[in-house]
């Protein structure tokens, strides 16, 4: 269905925030116009306000979750060895679960391997650095990620790493090592309570490094023995947790880059238990999401048909602006390098976890994964309620300038 409106003389020039009401006629409207503030996102304990990645945080329940009827991928946990051959860590058990649930039975022992918050050994690729991507040598920590699932305790262990010193394995400068910290990892946890458990598993590692030229890179399985790109792992940029929002450069105009969820603020500046998530992550997290679920583990080039862009018919040089605009959500909706609407699925998956706001523009896109990604959520015992159902954070929202309408902002989204 097409949107409702769309606003056709926008005075808003590329350097400036388009604010103009968004004009509609379903029964959605209210959510466009004037949103409810969510309440407080209930944390799942706190951190000190040491800044040291060896600090440990305490296991308490996260929401209640749907659980993959799929077969579960393998995770980090006790003495073993990766796929790929990356060396794991030896974890210690996890204590034992203890908390109160009112009338809920406690949830039932957790069938994942222990998880311990902390450093864990150092990455090593079996053969010596990899030509590509290599990680070999960075600290390693590891980050239990928790979550009760159908009355059952869920453990995931996400390994995250950062060059040792001041140059990543490019050579290319990072700070990382000397500014990370729980604040960093929280991010991390607040983003992924947003989205159904087996698209959590589907995320192995994050590695920051500078890698990406800013924010991240969630690169498909390259099948390689030297290539360090395994459609499980997410490298990003440090500026993602420095720098707060600012406007991004698309191929389709200028899309408001979300670092995090509340405009002029920092990751890097917040305390250790606080309650901001990023929709940068999950738009990277919606590619290892597409690749391994969606796609089944196949190639990146398998766009889902309700992400196809003119680049996936291979129509973009022969059709005007607007018609390459169509079906896009964001001025950014395809890769600079090659043609295909991955990145237009993406950011339809960030749509759909980001905001009321924004699920509900998916959801009367006429060309959107709205249906796939509701019917993801339905996975499971039980069903992956929207995150501002749970009580967590939405996000700010600005609209997008498009080329069409000459760096206007001439659509709801």
């Amino acid at each position: 269905m097409l949107l409702a409106a769309v606003v056709t003389a926008c005075a808003a020039g590329p350097s400036e925030t388009p604010s103009a009401p968004l004009t509609t006629s379903s029964a959605d409207d209210a959510l466009l116009t004037s949103p409810e503030p969510a309440p407080p996102a209930a944390h799942l304990g706190t951190r000190s306000s040491e800044t040291k990645p060896s600090e440990t945080k305490p296991s308490e329940t996260k929401p209640s979750e749907t659980k993959p009827s799929e077969t579960k991928p393998s995770e980090p946990g006790s003495d073993h060895t990766d796929p790929d051959g990356t060396q794991l860590a030896a974890t210690e058990p996890t204590p034992a679960f203890a908390a109160t649930y009112g009338d809920d039975p406690p949830p039932s022992a957790s069938p994942d391997p222990p998880c311990t918050a902390g450093p864990a050994p150092t990455f090593l690729e079996p053969n010596g650095p990899r030509k590509h991507f290599s990680i070999h040598g960075y600290v390693a920590y590891d980050l239990p990620i928790e979550r009760i699932v159908a009355g059952q305790r869920r453990i995931h262990c996400l390994r995250i790493g950062w060059p040792a010193g001041n140059v990543n394995n490019e050579g290319a400068p990072s700070n990382v090592a000397d500014r990370i910290g729980p604040s960093w990892f929280r991010a991390l946890e607040n983003t992924l309570a947003r989205v159904p458990w087996h698209h959590v598993q589907t995320l192995q590692r994050v590695i920051i490094d500078n890698r990406p030229k800013e924010h991240g890179i969630a690169p498909y399985n390259r099948r390689s023995p030297d290539d360090a790109r395994d459609g499980r792992t997410m490298w990003l940029h440090e500026h993602l947790f420095l720098d707060p929002n600012h406007w991004g450069h698309g191929n389709h105009g200028s899309y408001w880059s979300y670092h995090i969820n509340d405009d002029g603020k920092t990751f890097a500046s917040l305390p250790p238990d606080h309650t901001a998530f990023s929709p940068v992550l999950l738009h990277e997290l919606g590619h290892l999401v597409m690749y391994n679920v969606v796609n089944g583990g196949s190639s990146m080039y398998d766009t889902p048909r309700c992400a196809h862009t003119c680049g996936d018919r291979g129509t973009c040089s022969e059709i005007s602006q607007a018609e390459r605009e169509a079906g896009c959500v964001s001025p950014y909706c395809m890769p600079f390098r090659f043609p295909a609407g991955t990145e237009n699925f993406a950011e339809q998956y960030r749509f759909h976890y980001q905001s009321a706001i924004t699920r509900t523009l998916l959801r009367r896109h006429r060309a959107g994964c709205a249906d796939l990604l509701e019917d993801q959520d339905r996975l499971g015992p039980e069903p992956h309620l929207a995150p501002w159902e749970q009580g967590l954070p939405e996000s700010d929202y600005r609209r997008s300038l498009w080329k069409s309408c000459q760096g206007r902002a001439c659509k709801d989204f």
